[in-house]
């Protein structure tokens, strides 16, 4: 029961890293303040659906948030040790 939500939980993650991820960086290299409040709107598919998709905006900041955010989880479950699995382990 653990393991599929953990299966379950990975794959949503890597699904909205890899859209987040996918996406083209904004044009410039400097970011004025003005650039911190702009909205970067981007579609994420819907998991279970070829067809859905829904939108997200987010500002520059917040969408960095998110990717830091998902690489954690990614790395967390990854990283993880099995409860119940013989002879892993020390």
């Amino acid at each position: 029961m653990v393991g599929k939500a953990v299966h379950i939980i990975a794959a949503a993650a890597l699904v909205v890293a890899t859209s987040v991820l996918a996406q083209p960086p904004a044009a410039g290299g400097g970011r004025s303040s003005a650039d911190a409040n702009k909205q970067i709107c981007r579609a994420m598919a819907d998991t279970g659906s070829r067809l859905g998709r829904s939108r997200a905006c987010h500002t520059a900041q917040e969408w960095a948030e998110l990717r830091r955010q998902t690489k954690q989880n990614v790395d967390h479950i990854q990283n993880a040790r099995p409860w119940n699995c013989p002879g892993c382990g020390p």
